[in-house]
């Protein structure tokens, strides 16, 4: 009985062992390579190779696969090499069986011992996992400078810590928003985080880091310019299919996941004395969005067929811009977001586009229009109709609105060929999708 306690930790000490020398192993083929993000992160796996917490074991096991898969395509690439040129047969070829059949028998060894896990912790690896084997493809295929890490500190391992930080803030980010409880305040913090990140760069580019900018050139961080930039330039849509693809992927969530100018309309309305009751809004509510859209497209059209010079341009957006406070104010006085749900020409793109995407706030049979959902809305998308709640194109899909049902009738589902899908699975792929995209954007935050 006296050594019960020791039995997780025993039982991890073998596959760990094992795990660990598949690790080290990848990691000298980094070193001889040169690739010291590949190095950092097989140590940081490696160390993580005898955790006991079962979404990360979990997550090791699955990076244990692509490393499988990758000394899998070096061996084959060596045989080849072999064949055509000749050359020392049991280096090309022992080295590269003997650490795929290491990595074989770890994997194997390490899912005997797993566990099913619970939906939260399954989300958190998943996001953990895909995170860690996107930002290292990333920094490995993009020929110049594109994370956080080596843009910060002036050394070539840096990113390979960035992935490994950001990739469990992820999935620290995905477990608080599969909680209906906790899901509101994540949401929150993790949209801060990321504007802040977005902004923070800005500045240090503009006044002393040009290399934070990602082209070197000023760009007004303004979303409308996505569109008005490229139109007055006749160049540049770079930003405008990362908007469009970010949509097709997640749908309007942009607006309430993603987009670096929304949260401090958000931090604004969640700020009034409003918060917590009922807000005007539904279907009576103006929108402005479409003016403002046609405003983004036809003003710098104009500009450009007349032959307005850059900087007039650049003056009359920046006044634009300015009047973005002026309707967070609004937003804070009266609990909803104005810019965003009633003006900005982004947030109709993303509604419009997002309609192709498969992700959809659903109302069950239980719904009895009470309204209480519509405390939690500050996008204006919730309204009375037949004696039940309705939800307009305004939704962001932030699902604010999920825990404040007392009947349980509100959920995300999947609409189109996934309509099947059930509204629990629906929500983390959902969540899983979002919070990696986060971990993305995070990571590669600049303009």
């Amino acid at each position: 009985m006296l050594g019960a306690p020791d039995r997780p930790h025993d039982a991890m000490t073998g596959p760990g062992l094992i795990s660990l020398f598949c690790f080290l192993i990848t990691a000298a083929y980094f070193l001889r390579g040169g690739m010291c993000v590949g190095i950092v992160l097989c140590m940081g796996l490696a160390f993580f190779s005898f955790s006991r917490r079962g979404w990360l074991r979990r997550s090791v096991t699955f990076l244990l696969q692509v490393s499988l898969l990758f000394w899998g395509a070096e061996a084959w690439r060596l045989a080849r090499l072999w064949m055509m040129e000749g050359g020392p047969f049991l280096l090309w070829t022992f080295i590269p069986a003997a650490a795929l059949l290491l990595h074989a028998a770890a994997i194997l060894w390490r899912r005997r011992g797993e566990k099913n896990l619970p939906v939260p912790e399954l989300a958190r690896s998943r996001v953990f996992s895909v995170s860690v084997l996107l930002l290292f493809l990333l920094d490995a295929l993009v020929p110049f400078r594109l994370l956080m890490g080596e843009r910060i500190l002036p050394w070539q391992g840096a990113n390979g810590l960035a992935i490994l930080l950001l990739a469990w803030w992820g999935g620290y980010c995905a477990e608080g928003l599969l909680n209906p409880q906790t899901s509101p305040r994540r949401r929150q913090v993790m949209w801060t985080v990321f504007a802040s990140a977005f902004f923070l760069q800005f500045l240090l580019g503009v006044t002393v880091a040009p290399s934070l900018l990602m082209t070197g050139k000023l760009h007004i961080p303004v979303p409308f310019m996505m569109i008005s930039g490229p139109v007055y330039r006749e160049e540049g849509f770079f930003m405008l299919a990362l908007f469009s693809v970010s949509v097709l992927m997640a749908g309007s969530s942009w607006c309430s996941h993603l987009c670096y100018f929304g949260v401090w309309d958000c931090l604004a309305a969640a700020s009034s004395r409003r918060k917590g009751h009922p807000v005007p809004g539904g279907k009576q509510a103006c929108d402005w969005r479409w003016f403002s859209l046609a405003a983004a497209v036809g003003i710098p059209l104009l500009l450009s067929v007349w032959g307005v010079p850059l900087g007039y341009a650049l003056a009359a957006a920046f006044a634009v811009a300015l009047t973005a406070p002026f309707a967070w104010k609004k937003s804070s006085e009266n609990g909803v977001r104005e810019y965003c749900s009633k003006f900005c020409p982004m947030g109709l793109a993303a509604s419009l586009l997002g309609r192709l995407s498969p992700w959809r706030m659903r109302v069950r049979e239980t719904c009895t229009g009470c309204m209480r959902c519509a405390s939690a809305c500050r996008d204006l998308s919730i309204s009375r109709g037949g004696g039940a709640c309705c939800i307009s194109r305004r939704c962001t899909l932030c699902r604010d609105c999920i825990s404040r049902c007392p009947h349980g009738a509100l959920s995300l589902g999947m609409a189109g060929p996934f309509s099947s899908v059930p509204s629990a699975r629906a929500d983390m792929y959902f969540v899983t999708l979002v919070s990696v995209m986060h971990v993305v954007f995070l990571a590669t935050a600049r303009i």
